[in-house]
Parts: C-alpha cells; structure tokens; sequence
C-alpha cells in the first residue's frame, strides 16, 4: 500500500517526510517545465491504466523523480548577477566557469541532501524548461543531460557534484548551440527559464559502471512500415546500455512492437553481423569521474560489446555467431561473435517487451489525443525472485 500511495501526484517536497516511497516530489514554487510535466503525465497513465497489476513480475513506473522548479532558477540567476555573462557573447567554456562559481540558492541544500540520502543508484540531471513541450518545435535534446554517480561514502562529495551537474544544466541554455536554436524558432533567449529534473538513473553496477540492459525509443507512427506491419502499428529502436546510443542514431533494434519476432537486422547472418550494435555506453562510477564540462558526456565510457562478456546483462540480450556453422544461435552457450539481437525477449517473450510497448504508445496516444514518441529503459538484471522494472522516462 505504502508503494501506491503518491502514485501520479506531485507532492510537495517536505524534507521531514520525504522517503523512499515517494516517486514524484517538487521543489519550489515555480513551473516545473515541459521534461517535468511528461513526467508527471505518464506516472498518472502508469495509474490510471493499472499497468503495473497488468504484468507479473515487471514493475512499470517512472523512476524517482525530484524537479527544482523554475523560481529556483531565477533565484540563482538573480542572485548571482548572471543574465549579463548568459546573454553576452562569451564562450561556452566561460559561462560554464561562471555558472559553477557561483552558489545555489541556500533554502534548497538541505532538500538536496535528503534526497540523495535516499536514493541508491546514480543521479541523472536534466532539462525541463518553459520552451521543452511545445508540441510545433521540439526542444529535445538542445539543453544538456548530466548524470553523476551515487558516492556513498562522502554526502558532501556527492552534494559538491550534483550541485556542479545542476549549475551546468542551466548554464547550457545559454551555450552557442542553445542561442542559435532559440534565433532560428524565434524564442526569445531571455524568456527561457529552466526546471531541473533530478531522476534515478535505471541500470546496475558492473564493477565501476552503471547501465541498463535496455534502453530505447518508440513511436506510435511508423514512418517505413515494411508489409504486414501499419504505419499505426509503431516502431521501437531498443539498445544495449545507456541511451546515448540511440540518441547519436546508432544501430540498435529496430522492431514493430506488434510484429517483435520481425526483425530486418537479424534477417540473415551477414546483415546480423554488420547492422547491429558494435559498441555501448556506461557511466563511470569512479567519484572523480565528474567535472563540469560543456561537454555533458564527460564521465561516459564508450566500450566494446566484448567489454561486456562477463557482466549478466548481456547473456539477457546477445546471441553468439557461430563462424564454423556460419549459425547465429541465441545466448552465449558457444563460443563466437556476440551480437546484440533481444532475440531471447522478442522471439521468446522472457520479458513482455513487445506487449507493454504495444499498451503505453496505444494509451499514451490516446490520453495525448496525438502520435506520441516515449523513452524508456529496462532493469532486465535482477535479483532472483525480484521483478524487472520498465522504466518510462520521457513522453
């Protein structure tokens, strides 16, 4: 009972009751932008729809989430005299050196510190401004996305980073890229005002990385729909790690969730072997490994698939090319090439992948009442006996 209690509600954040139950809380008193607001959305469809009683042993939730609303930022603006550096015409590295010396707004710090008391995994710092949910100029992407990783030994080592990582969020908006955007949408820059969202990050820890075995995109509207699939029918693009691989338009899975088993890529073994995934992204768990960088994949290890041989989650996702047989078999039970297939998900339903990406683009469209484009990523690695968790991450 105590799981559902918030469930689909943006509480106040109240640092004497904050726990970890909570999976929505609100910081401030101002907007909390268009990323937070997604957010806040697709925990109340989560909800109202019931998924999470629909499956058994996959729990469906946002991660948790804290947003500092945007009256915290044009406190720390004000505060600080930063308007004048942000629209001047300096460079990227020098607003960034500006924003990090200058101090969050006091009243928050102990917020922040009670929240990271409790969360045990690491912390994704992202975006969430006036400007991200307009649905006629997309935003996405235009502001940097910063995740830190969880010190546990040292409370004020983690607070130095998120602090950092939060500074650096809003000093992004004022970057070269961010300027020329908001110029060619006719935005004006000095109207932006910008949310944070603080978010457990989904995945777990090899030895000194984090990532998830799942991550991906879907739309409810196939552009290229091959025969029989409908371009109503969707399309998902699922990679092994984090995101960012999919964010940079790398080879990951392309499916219809209605026709998982369906899968070009995996057509024959030449296309396997040269169409799939050749490398990931994890997070550098060394405490040292974040420094505020104009550059938001600063602490991003770029690593090979065989880096992975001998981390669980990826006996979950890859199958084995077997030169001798010319075979691709699923698993890693021989030895041979891994290639990054899900074919034991979408051939052999070990996670309902496929069906629950079906039900949230058909709820999320419906309740949106428009074609829609979710994030999410996947907790495949778990404990025995522990469900797998299918987070939603942006809508």
């Amino acid at each position: 009972f105590r799981i559902n209690k918030a469930k689909g509600v943006i509480a106040d954040f109240d640092r004497e009751r904050y726990d970890e139950y909570l999976q929505f809380a609100r910081i401030g008193e101002g907007s909390i932008g268009g990323k937070a607001r997604g957010l806040a959305f697709l925990d109340s469809l989560i909800k109202r729809n019931r998924l999470t009683d629909k499956y058994e042993n996959v729990v469906v939730s946002i991660p948790r989430t804290v947003v500092l609303g945007t009256d915290i930022f044009d406190e720390f603006m004000e505060e600080n005299n930063l308007y004048e550096v942000a629209l001047s015409d300096r460079t990227d590295e020098e607003i960034l050196a500006r924003f990090v010396k200058s101090r969050l707004p006091f009243r928050i710090h102990e917020d922040l510190y009670r929240f990271i008391s409790c969360i045990s995994s690491p912390i994704a710092i992202r975006s969430s401004s006036l400007l991200e949910d307009s649905h006629y100029q997309p935003f996405a992407g235009i502001y940097s996305t910063y995740m830190i990783p969880n010190i546990k030994f040292n409370e004020r080592l983690m607070i130095e980073k998120l602090s950092e990582a939060i500074k650096s969020v809003y000093a992004s908006a004022y970057f070269k890229d961010s300027k020329s955007y908001m110029a060619a949408t006719l935005n004006m820059i000095d109207e932006e005002k910008m949310g944070i969202v603080l978010q457990e990050v989904t995945g777990r820890q090899y030895s000194d990385r984090f990532y998830p075995a799942i991550s991906g995109v879907a739309r409810s509207i196939n552009f290229y729909p091959i025969a029989p699939e409908k371009p109503e029918d969707g399309i998902a693009n699922i990679a092994f790690g984090l995101g960012k691989y999919i964010v940079d338009g790398g080879n990951g899975i392309r499916f219809s969730p209605k026709y998982p088993k369906k899968v070009l890529q995996l057509s024959t073994p030449e296309l396997a072997l040269s169409e799939t995934q050749k490398f990931f992204f994890a997070l550098d768990l060394k405490p040292d490994s974040f420094s505020p960088d104009t550059d938001d994949t600063v602490n991003l290890l770029k690593l090979r698939i065989k880096d992975a041989e001998q981390d669980h989650a990826l006996r979950l996702v890859a199958s084995t090319f077997d030169y001798e047989s010319h075979q691709l078999k699923d698993g890693m039970l021989t030895d041979g090439k891994r290639i990054i297939t899900f074919s034991q998900l979408l051939n052999h339903d070990t996670f309902p992948l496929a069906s629950l990406l079906c039900d949230v683009l058909e709820i999320g469209q419906r309740e949106m009442n428009k074609p829609v484009e979710i994030e999410f990523a996947v907790n495949l690695d778990m404990p025995k006996g522990h469900p797998g968790i299918f987070s939603l991450l942006q809508i």
